[in-house]
Protein backbone atom coordinates (compact mmCIF):
# COMPACT_ATOMS: atom_id res chain seq x y z
CA UNK A 1 0.00 0.00 0.00
CA UNK A 2 1.31 3.44 -0.92
CA UNK A 3 1.33 6.32 1.54
CA UNK A 4 -0.03 9.83 1.09
CA UNK A 5 0.72 12.83 3.27
CA UNK A 6 -1.69 15.76 3.22
CA UNK A 7 -0.10 18.97 4.48
CA UNK A 8 -2.79 21.32 5.74
CA UNK A 9 -3.59 24.17 8.09
CA UNK A 10 -6.84 22.54 9.18
CA UNK A 11 -7.22 18.75 9.17
CA UNK A 12 -11.04 19.07 9.32
CA UNK A 13 -11.05 20.66 5.87
CA UNK A 14 -9.63 17.58 4.12
CA UNK A 15 -11.89 14.78 5.34
CA UNK A 16 -13.46 14.21 1.92
CA UNK A 17 -10.06 14.02 0.23
CA UNK A 18 -8.89 11.48 2.83
CA UNK A 19 -11.96 9.33 2.23
CA UNK A 20 -11.48 9.40 -1.55
CA UNK A 21 -7.83 8.40 -1.24
CA UNK A 22 -8.64 5.60 1.19
CA UNK A 23 -11.31 4.38 -1.22
CA UNK A 24 -8.54 4.19 -3.86
CA UNK A 25 -6.53 2.05 -1.38
CA UNK A 26 -3.99 4.66 -0.26
CA UNK A 27 -2.91 4.95 3.37
CA UNK A 28 -3.42 8.60 4.31
CA UNK A 29 -1.93 10.82 6.99
CA UNK A 30 -3.19 14.40 7.33
CA UNK A 31 -1.13 16.80 9.42
CA UNK A 32 -1.15 20.48 10.30
CA UNK A 33 1.66 20.18 12.87
CA UNK A 34 4.05 18.74 10.27
CA UNK A 35 3.14 21.57 7.93
CA UNK A 36 3.93 24.10 10.69
CA UNK A 37 7.25 22.34 11.36
CA UNK A 38 8.26 22.62 7.69
CA UNK A 39 7.26 26.28 7.52
CA UNK A 40 8.95 27.43 10.72
CA UNK A 41 11.94 25.10 10.92
CA UNK A 42 12.66 24.87 7.18
CA UNK A 43 13.95 21.33 7.70
CA UNK A 44 12.99 18.04 6.06
CA UNK A 45 12.25 15.49 8.83
CA UNK A 46 13.05 11.79 8.34
CA UNK A 47 9.36 11.01 8.82
CA UNK A 48 8.67 12.44 5.34
CA UNK A 49 10.59 9.57 3.78
CA UNK A 50 7.64 7.29 4.60
CA UNK A 51 5.36 8.97 2.02
CA UNK A 52 5.40 8.54 -1.75
CA UNK A 53 2.80 11.25 -2.42
CA UNK A 54 2.52 14.66 -0.77
CA UNK A 55 -0.59 16.79 -1.24
CA UNK A 56 -0.83 20.46 -0.29
CA UNK A 57 -4.32 21.29 0.99
CA UNK A 58 -6.49 24.17 -0.23
CA UNK A 59 -5.83 25.77 3.15
CA UNK A 60 -2.16 26.21 2.18
CA UNK A 61 -1.35 29.25 0.05
CA UNK A 62 0.69 29.16 -3.15
CA UNK A 63 3.22 31.44 -1.45
CA UNK A 64 3.69 28.89 1.34
CA UNK A 65 4.11 26.06 -1.17
CA UNK A 66 6.71 28.12 -3.01
CA UNK A 67 8.55 28.66 0.28
CA UNK A 68 8.63 24.89 0.93
CA UNK A 69 9.59 23.67 -2.55
CA UNK A 70 13.39 23.96 -1.97
CA UNK A 71 13.03 21.39 0.83
CA UNK A 72 11.76 18.86 -1.73
CA UNK A 73 14.28 19.66 -4.47
CA UNK A 74 16.46 16.58 -3.94
CA UNK A 75 13.64 14.28 -2.86
CA UNK A 76 11.86 11.78 -5.07
CA UNK A 77 8.43 12.86 -3.89
CA UNK A 78 5.36 13.36 -6.04
CA UNK A 79 3.87 16.74 -5.12
CA UNK A 80 0.22 17.69 -5.63
CA UNK A 81 -1.99 20.69 -4.95
CA UNK A 82 -5.66 20.23 -4.10
CA UNK A 83 -7.89 22.74 -5.89
CA UNK A 84 -11.58 23.20 -6.62
CA UNK A 85 -10.86 24.32 -10.15
CA UNK A 86 -10.36 21.68 -12.84
CA UNK A 87 -7.88 23.88 -14.68
CA UNK A 88 -4.58 25.06 -13.28
CA UNK A 89 -4.30 28.73 -12.37
CA UNK A 90 -1.44 30.78 -13.74
CA UNK A 91 -0.07 31.05 -10.21
CA UNK A 92 -0.11 27.26 -9.75
CA UNK A 93 1.65 26.73 -13.07
CA UNK A 94 4.60 28.65 -11.61
CA UNK A 95 5.02 26.00 -8.89
CA UNK A 96 7.42 23.70 -10.70
CA UNK A 97 6.91 20.01 -10.01
CA UNK A 98 3.46 20.44 -8.40
CA UNK A 99 0.43 18.84 -10.06
CA UNK A 100 -3.12 20.06 -9.40
CA UNK A 101 -5.82 17.57 -8.30
CA UNK A 102 -9.51 17.83 -7.42
CA UNK A 103 -12.00 15.69 -5.52
CA UNK A 104 -13.49 13.84 -8.49
CA UNK A 105 -12.61 10.18 -7.91
CA UNK A 106 -11.81 9.41 -11.58
CA UNK A 107 -9.60 12.48 -11.93
CA UNK A 108 -7.88 11.83 -8.60
CA UNK A 109 -7.13 8.21 -9.47
CA UNK A 110 -5.75 9.02 -12.93
CA UNK A 111 -3.69 12.03 -11.84
CA UNK A 112 -1.95 10.06 -9.09
CA UNK A 113 -1.22 7.05 -11.29
CA UNK A 114 -0.19 9.06 -14.36
CA UNK A 115 2.26 11.12 -12.30
CA UNK A 116 3.58 7.99 -10.59
CA UNK A 117 4.33 6.21 -13.87
CA UNK A 118 5.79 9.32 -15.49
CA UNK A 119 8.10 9.66 -12.49
CA UNK A 120 9.03 5.95 -12.70
CA UNK A 121 9.89 6.25 -16.39
CA UNK A 122 12.07 9.29 -15.70
CA UNK A 123 13.81 7.42 -12.88
CA UNK A 124 14.49 4.44 -15.17
CA UNK A 125 15.88 6.81 -17.78
CA UNK A 126 18.19 8.36 -15.19
CA UNK A 127 19.28 4.93 -13.98
CA UNK A 128 20.24 3.90 -17.51
CA UNK A 129 22.25 7.08 -17.78
CA UNK A 130 23.95 6.36 -14.47
CA UNK A 131 25.01 2.91 -15.54
CA UNK A 132 26.31 3.88 -18.98
CA UNK A 133 28.16 6.92 -17.62
CA UNK A 134 29.45 5.18 -14.54
CA UNK A 135 30.78 2.19 -16.47
CA UNK A 136 33.39 4.48 -18.00
CA UNK A 137 34.68 5.25 -14.51
CA UNK A 138 33.98 2.22 -12.33
CA UNK A 139 32.00 -0.86 -13.22
CA UNK A 140 29.64 -1.74 -10.42
CA UNK A 141 30.34 -3.95 -8.62
CA UNK A 142 33.23 -5.58 -10.52
CA UNK A 143 35.73 -2.73 -10.33
CA UNK A 144 34.95 -1.37 -6.88
CA UNK A 145 37.78 -3.53 -5.57
CA UNK A 146 40.20 -1.47 -7.64
CA UNK A 147 39.61 1.40 -5.24
CA UNK A 148 40.41 -0.80 -2.24
CA UNK A 149 37.30 0.29 -0.39
CA UNK A 150 36.79 -0.90 3.17
CA UNK A 151 33.57 -2.63 4.16
CA UNK A 152 32.13 0.57 5.63
CA UNK A 153 33.25 2.66 2.65
CA UNK A 154 31.49 0.25 0.27
CA UNK A 155 28.35 0.40 2.35
CA UNK A 156 28.32 4.21 2.41
CA UNK A 157 28.97 4.33 -1.33
CA UNK A 158 26.14 1.87 -2.05
CA UNK A 159 23.69 3.87 0.09
CA UNK A 160 24.56 7.09 -1.74
CA UNK A 161 24.57 5.46 -5.17
CA UNK A 162 21.23 3.74 -4.64
CA UNK A 163 19.64 7.02 -3.57
CA UNK A 164 19.67 8.16 -7.24
CA UNK A 165 21.06 11.58 -6.37
CA UNK A 166 19.02 12.27 -3.25
CA UNK A 167 20.62 13.58 -0.09
CA UNK A 168 21.10 10.86 2.56
CA UNK A 169 21.08 12.12 6.12
CA UNK A 170 23.92 11.32 8.50
CA UNK A 171 21.39 9.66 10.80
CA UNK A 172 20.21 7.34 8.01
CA UNK A 173 23.79 6.38 7.19
CA UNK A 174 24.61 5.70 10.84
CA UNK A 175 21.58 3.44 11.17
CA UNK A 176 22.53 1.63 7.97
CA UNK A 177 26.16 1.13 9.03
CA UNK A 178 25.72 0.16 12.67
CA UNK A 179 21.99 -0.35 13.26
CA UNK A 180 22.28 0.66 16.90
CA UNK A 181 21.11 4.25 16.73
CA UNK A 182 22.96 7.54 16.32
CA UNK A 183 25.73 8.46 18.75
CA UNK A 184 28.46 11.09 18.71
CA UNK A 185 30.96 8.27 18.22
CA UNK A 186 29.08 6.97 15.18
CA UNK A 187 28.78 10.46 13.67
CA UNK A 188 32.49 11.04 14.12
CA UNK A 189 33.33 7.63 12.62
CA UNK A 190 30.98 8.32 9.69
CA UNK A 191 32.75 11.62 8.94
CA UNK A 192 36.06 9.76 8.83
CA UNK A 193 34.65 7.06 6.52
CA UNK A 194 33.17 9.64 4.13
CA UNK A 195 36.43 11.60 4.08
CA UNK A 196 38.43 8.52 3.09
CA UNK A 197 35.82 7.41 0.55
CA UNK A 198 35.75 10.87 -1.01
CA UNK A 199 39.52 10.84 -1.53
CA UNK A 200 39.46 7.40 -3.17
CA UNK A 201 36.59 8.21 -5.54
CA UNK A 202 38.10 11.55 -6.57
CA UNK A 203 40.94 9.63 -8.22
CA UNK A 204 38.45 8.94 -11.04
CA UNK A 205 38.72 12.54 -12.30
CA UNK A 206 35.20 13.67 -11.53
CA UNK A 207 34.46 17.26 -12.53
CA UNK A 208 32.81 17.96 -9.16
CA UNK A 209 33.44 16.94 -5.58
CA UNK A 210 32.76 13.20 -5.42
CA UNK A 211 30.64 13.34 -2.28
CA UNK A 212 28.98 16.62 -1.43
CA UNK A 213 28.28 17.65 2.13
CA UNK A 214 24.85 19.31 2.23
CA UNK A 215 25.00 21.26 5.45
CA UNK A 216 22.13 20.57 7.82
CA UNK A 217 20.99 17.59 5.71
CA UNK A 218 23.65 14.98 4.93
CA UNK A 219 25.65 13.66 1.97
CA UNK A 220 25.03 13.42 -1.76
CA UNK A 221 26.96 11.87 -4.65
CA UNK A 222 28.33 14.13 -7.37
CA UNK A 223 25.98 14.78 -10.35
CA UNK A 224 28.71 13.17 -12.49
CA UNK A 225 27.34 9.78 -11.43
CA UNK A 226 23.91 10.70 -12.76
CA UNK A 227 24.81 12.55 -15.96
Amino acid sequence: MEHVLILTRNILSDGELQEKLQFLNYEVFCSSSLFDYLIYQQKYPDLMGHFQFIIFSETVSNAEIKLLLPLFRNKTKLLFRKTDDTSESEELKKLEGVTSINLKTDSLREKLMDTKYLHANQANFRKTGIESSFDRKIKIPEQLDQLNLSRLEKKVFNELYNSNGEVITREELCNSLWGTGVTNSHLSHLSSVVKKLRKKIEKIDLTEEAIKTVWGEGYQLSPDFFA
